[in-house]
């Protein structure tokens, strides 16, 4: 194997490490007191690793052999390199300040910034040089996926608010009730989880798959390469991702394990059908727009401050990425003859 790609796949796994730093899934655990922070922790890493096994290989595939049009552009391993390190940077960054972004914006931000300084380098055609047909169903799931978080979550809590009214209340019965969602609300965070390991991981996986698809890499190291980014990522969500899991679970809006329950049942039901579809999007926003949308039915603003930072967040990602991914492209096809 050459030592190009050697050193390519270790930043893949190093870019694994920055997603799961990055994985806020269970924060409406912490937020509704159902469990504490440890075991979350260790609950999250655990499905996390399974997620990765089961589910990413559709979604890696979309991102690594689909996005650029393989017939226009000489796909490098330099290109590869610039993806990488652009979106580990940036993933990093952001998790350590706490704020939720999108790993898939950050991919698909960074693989626009080479393919335009591609383009420069070559007088090649931009438009050409993107598989639009991808490029344009992976932005409508960015569109249609938080809108789907959002009617879900607010027609499950509407729903669940109207039976729960129906039943004879008391202090007692309450207090068991909520008792009984935070049990049902850990069995369906564990499906949104896995689900989104599945999707989020492909990020990192879809350089694999770019590698084989070109050639570089070996189809039989694919298990143990998928088995040691679920371990990554697992690892980035214990020593990093802690700090974005606190911050969205307990400053957005105030949960109850029943509030929690509708935020995730529509959260893994879209993340697992768009996983199944091969579909990458980000979990990020179907999160935290089903938050949203339990908090309205709840009569229940969300914490402006904070929604406020997770939109810019959201806003800059893009761009960043793309001028990342292109400033260190530029710098490779200044240095190195390609």
């Amino acid at each position: 194997m050459d030592v190009i790609v050697i050193i390519l796949i270790i930043l893949m796994l190093a870019l694994s490490f920055g997603i799961g730093a990055n994985d806020e899934t269970m924060a409406t655990l912490v937020g509704s007191r159902s469990l504490k922070l440890r075991y979350v922790i260790i609950l999250a890493a655990v499905l996390v690793f399974v997620g990765v096994l089961i589910l990413s290989e559709q979604v890696g595939k979309t991102i690594g052999e689909n996005l650029i049009n393989l017939e226009e552009v000489d796909y490098n391993v330099y290109m590869l390199f610039s993806i990488i390190i652009s979106t580990t940077i940036w993933l990093v960054v952001a998790s350590i300040t706490g704020a939720p972004i999108s790993t898939t914006h950050s991919v698909v931000g960074s693989v626009f910034g080479v393919a335009i300084v591609w383009s420069f380098g070559t007088n090649g055609s931009f438009v050409s040089s993107m598989d639009w047909g991808t490029v344009g169903q992976v932005a409508l799931g960015w569109v249609i996926s938080p809108i789907l978080g959002f009617i879900g979550a607010f027609m499950f809590k509407f729903l669940l608010d109207k039976f729960l009214s129906r039943m004879q209340r008391g202090l007692d019965r309450v207090e068991k009730i909520e008792r009984i969602f935070g049990i049902l609300l850990i069995l369906v965070i564990s499906w949104t989880q896995v689900s989104r390991a599945g999707n989020d991981s492909a990020n990192a996986l879809g350089i694999m798959y770019g590698l084989i698809e070109t050639g570089q890499l070996s189809e039989n190291l694919t298990w143990i390469l998928v088995a040691v980014t679920g371990l990554l990522k697992g690892l980035g969500i214990i020593i990093i991702g802690r700090i974005v899991i606190k911050n969205v679970g307990n400053n957005l809006i105030s949960l109850k394990p029943s509030d929690a329950f509708s935020i995730e049942l529509s959260t893994s039901i879209v993340l697992f059908i768009a996983t199944l579809l091969g579909l990458p999007i980000s979990g990020s926003q179907v999160l935290i727009f089903s938050v949203i949308g339990a908090g309205m039915v709840k009569g229940e603003r969300p914490d402006k401050k904070t929604l406020r930072n997770i939109i810019i967040s959201w806003i800059i990602t893009f761009p960043v990425a793309a001028a990342l991914s292109a400033l260190v492209y530029g710098i490779f096809v200044a240095v190195i003859p390609l």
